[in-house]
């Protein structure tokens, strides 16, 4: 017998106020606000000694709440429990990525880069506190998403107007702009149709999105929102509304088009803001010449030079790796200069490939690459549990969002990237698969379900026979 949750576990009438919020709660809630931000938010820090606030949170969650995360592990690693299989794959890629540091350092490379790789297999961790704040605060992702809706909805268009001419840029990174571009506009249309009852409340936060989505020209986004879209309708039976987005999306750029609009991109975008640079931006990362043939734009170029310089760089990398059985195996070492493996690199700051691949190939060869999907495996497993319980396919689709976005971007190697990502996961599973109080909360009409009641009963019987298999 499957037991539906839906309703009353991961759409609640309304989340809880922010004065219900105390200590780690609010740290967390502002820590998934500000990365709406990026990068900007994520270089708070201490920039000389590159500990950042991403760094500092961890550490103090470490060391002021030690019992929320090692007591969760310890447990998971020993009981067979549902959360058996990532536990015991994370603390593997811990270890694993504490060797590649030892074998960077002895191969004489950078100590401060290899600790900055390490920092790709730590993030994971930041599930836990997401397990620990979700049990006590099932309702915090839909204040988050609703938070980033409306941020969005007033910070996308002042940046296109006037914020991304203002050159401010974080103290001890030059290259991080105060104001940087927005982002995640098709995240957060998806999110609010998975998690509010009444979406078409957030109509003009979601217009605001879809434009931003088509205006900023992230080709990675868009594929991975169509990953994303066409799953969540697949398991959710709602191609119906996917297919209405499609359509909002295409009125979008027929009305650019039939309006002529011509916007000059921000700078760190290049080209323009039109609705024939779009369809150029997009169909050059299939074939150059035909959107020459077919757009006439002057930029397909430069649009499909920013796929070449990553292609060339992955080629390279794969050929570093296949010089010696030993680079097979376990790859070039965290704190390897990976970006010297081409020439037009070598005076750049930049340690990833922009593929999660080709990222953990070339630093930790094949066992690095391994041990880096049996984690996200695990992870979905627990994702496809809460899925067959709740008929609630959002984490799944997070999950496969991100990873769609990996292969051309810096995701789980990045703060910005990762430690949200975790997080939201943990906040996802933890009403679920974490407390059983989490599921004697509310019934389908939002009132306190007796103690012994069937539901109740149901619901605690499921959960504890899922954790125990």
């Amino acid at each position: 017998m499957r037991v539906q949750l839906r309703d009353y576990m991961l759409r609640p009438r309304d989340p809880e106020a922010l004065s219900s919020m105390h200590g780690w709660a609010r740290w967390v809630f502002v820590m998934l606000l500000g990365s709406f931000f990026g990068r900007t938010f994520y270089y708070i820090g201490i920039p000389p000694a590159k500990i950042f606030v991403g760094e500092i949170v961890l550490v103090l969650f470490l060391v002021l709440r030690p019992r929320e995360l090692f007591d969760r592990w310890m447990k998971a690693l020993t009981s067979g429990s549902v959360f058996g299989p990532f536990a015991w794959s994370l603390l593997l890629f811990i270890l694993y990525g504490s060797f590649e540091v030892l074998y960077g350092l002895y191969s004489g490379y950078s100590v401060l880069t290899a600790l900055e790789n390490l920092a790709f297999n730590i993030y994971p961790v930041y599930i836990f506190l997401g397990l620990w704040i979700g049990t006590r605060h099932p309702t915090m992702l839909q204040k988050v998403v609703r938070g980033w809706a409306w941020m969005l909805a007033i910070y996308g268009p002042a940046y296109f107007l006037f914020l991304n001419n203002i050159k401010l840029t974080m103290p001890g990174a030059s290259d991080v702009r105060v104001f940087g571009q927005p982002g995640g506009g098709g995240l957060i249309i998806l999110s609010l149709l998975a998690l509010e009852r009444k979406p078409s409340r957030f109509w003009l936060p979601m217009i605001a999105a879809a434009v931003l989505t088509l205006a900023v020209q992230v080709r990675a986004e868009w594929l991975s929102m169509f990953v994303a879209f066409s799953i969540w309708g697949v398991l959710e039976r709602k191609m119906m509304k996917v297919l209405s987005i499609c359509g909002l999306m295409v009125v979008l750029l027929l009305v650019g088009f039939i309006a002529d609009v011509n916007l000059a991109s921000p700078a760190e975008r290049g080209g323009s803001i039109s609705s024939r640079e779009i369809v150029a931006r997009g169909l050059s990362a299939i074939d150059p010449e035909i959107t020459q043939e077919y757009t006439a734009s002057r930029n397909v170029g430069f649009y499909a030079g920013t796929i070449s310089w990553r292609t060339r760089w992955w080629s390279a990398i794969w050929s570093s790796v296949g010089e010696s059985l030993t680079k097979i195996f376990i790859g070039n070492g965290y704190g390897f200069p990976l970006k010297d493996l081409v020439p037009y690199l070598k005076n750049m700051d930049i340690r990833t490939p922009h593929n999660i691949f080709f990222f953990a190939l070339g630093y930790s060869g094949w066992i690095g690459v391994v041990l880096f999907f049996s984690l996200q495996v695990s992870i979905l497993g627990m994702l496809w549990r809460v899925y067959k319980l709740t008929g609630e396919s959002y984490g799944v689709v997070v999950w496969a969002a991100t990873f769609t976005g990996a292969l051309f971007g810096n995701s789980f190697e990045s703060p910005m990237g990762a430690i949200p990502y975790y997080m939201i996961l943990g906040l996802i599973i933890g009403p679920i698969l974490c407390h059983k109080r989490a599921v004697q909360t509310t019934n389908l009409r939002h009132q306190p379900i007796a103690e012994g009641s069937l539901t109740t009963q149901l619901v605690h019987q499921s959960v504890l026979l899922d954790n125990s298999r």
